[in-house]
């Protein structure tokens, strides 16, 4: 594999004052190989770049699989062996292979703002490479070098900071422009249903336990899905005693690195019957840790990308056309709670008035952005516009919507029981015990809505 993680990686910052290695904090890093596994020495020594800048773990993994679609190309290329002999021509070449990759349906593998971003990655990993080896007139802007690059200046004000951020992009004559930018569209209520059905009908009772917690979770946390797969026992222990669940926020650029998101009764349940699973597993494995999602066969941390493998895996095997992938289900998570806000304003009657309610009332941002993990509200005007199209004509009260997400998680467990009574899973008074701590569930939400309410 080109690119393989190296966890828990490690390295010595400066030397103290008391003559002893200050170490940085450890970090998952990828490690880049080319084909026949002979490390790519630059790409790893840019890697170590982004370590000093203090880069996260998800953002320097993006550059490495970027930078790796450059590190395949110089293979394939007869009279190319290093980075440095890259040229305008051959780099116009690279970009446009990208351009015309295509998937083994036919269809193209990526879009133009995907090349984009690979290409902007890779003049950048040039530059370094530069840097790296002290070269002159590999790359600028300067019509003298092998690889002409465009600058361009730009000064912008960033929302909920004072002042300007100022700097310079690079971009090449070769990248494309930007495609439109196409709606962050929820999950369709159709496909959500069918991977419901799906994963409650799968053949391992262990598996469809795990797996049930995990997209109840998804489905009324919002969370990305790296923020779901860190989410650990003593967080749900927590939840339990306060309705607060306490999620890790990635993606920003702040110190809040986590945000707390009030959790229906129900979720607790499944997660609860999810736990019997997952005890029975850990101490059969021997293996001892906090995280909440564990992988069956080892008793590890179960990996975001396995649940999005997952994803994709179901997508086939139900036929789904177009997107099915777990931030799906956050945009829908998104949209419902802006829903919930618009419904309850009473000054608010179209889209401008609730951005400008936004803008000026505190409670809203921090509700906000407490649930969704959001730094810029501007993040969230896609979001407003579904919501209002999907509430045009829209009536009932905020208690009812509220209960929503409770009403539906209620259906699906009774289905659920049923079901097991038919496949002699359960006795009938097993499924009546599991019943009465469904409804037991279901009125604490009940009662919290009228509360809220």
């Amino acid at each position: 594999m080109a690119v393989r993680k190296l966890k828990d990686f490690e390295q010595w910052s400066h030397l103290g004052f008391d003559g002893k290695l200050v170490f940085r904090k450890p970090l998952d890093i990828p490690f880049v190989t080319y084909s026949d596994h002979t490390p790519c020495y630059e790409v790893n020594a840019y890697i170590h770049s982004l370590i000093v800048r203090n880069l996260k773990s998800d953002t320097i993994r993006g550059y490495a699989h970027d930078i790796i679609h450059l590190a395949h190309f110089l293979e394939k290329q007869p009279l190319l062996s290093r980075f440095n002999q890259l040229t305008d021509a051959t780099f116009t070449l690279f970009v446009q292979s990208l351009q015309a990759e295509r998937t083994p349906f036919g269809e193209l593998k990526r879009n133009n703002n995907s090349v984009r971003k690979i290409a902007h990655t890779c003049l950048d990993f040039l530059l370094f490479v530069q840097s790296f080896h002290d070269l002159s007139s590999f790359i600028g802007e300067d019509k003298g070098n092998s690889i002409q690059i465009l600058e361009k200046h730009y000064k912008r004000k960033q929302e909920g900071y004072k002042g300007f951020i100022e700097g310079v992009t690079i971009s090449h004559s070769a990248v494309p422009s930007k495609d439109e930018i196409t709606k962050r569209h929820p999950v369709s209520s159709d496909d959500a249903l069918r991977v419901w059905e799906y994963i409650k009908t799968q053949e391992s009772k262990d598996k469809r336990r795990r797996d049930m917690a995990l997209y109840t979770s998804m489905e009324q946390l919002g969370a990305r899905v790296s923020e779901l797969h860190l989410i650990k026992m003593t967080d749900y222990e927590e939840a339990r005693r306060t309705g607060m669940l306490t999620l890790t926020t990635l993606k920003r650029k702040d110190d809040n690195t986590t945000r707390k998101v009030p959790v229906p009764h129900l979720l607790l349940s499944v997660i609860a019957d999810y736990i019997k699973v997952r005890k029975k597993v850990m101490r059969k494995k021997k293996v001892q840790h906090d995280y909440l999602f564990i992988s069956l066969k080892t008793g590890h941390r179960l990996s975001a990308d396995s649940w999005t493998t997952y994803m994709n895996q179901w997508k086939k095997e139900l036929s789904i056309e177009g997107e099915l992938h777990p931030h799906l289900w956050r945009h829908a998570f998104i949209t419902d709670k802006l829903k919930e806000l618009i419904l309850t304003t009473k000054e608010v009657n179209n889209k401008d008035d609730f951005r400008k309610h936004l803008l000026h009332t505190q409670t809203f941002k921090m509700q906000l952005q407490q649930w969704t993990g959001h730094t810029n509200l501007s993040s969230l005007d896609i979001y407003i516009d579904l919501a209002f199209a999907d509430i045009n004509g829209y009536t009932e009260v905020y208690n009812v919507v509220s209960l929503k997400a409770s009403v539906d998680l209620a259906k699906r467990q009774v289905e659920l029981l049923r079901e097991q009574v038919a496949r002699k899973e359960l006795t009938t008074m097993a499924a009546l015990r599991e019943f009465e701590g469904l409804l037991e569930a279901f009125q604490s939400d009940i009662d919290k809505s009228i509360i809220s309410s």
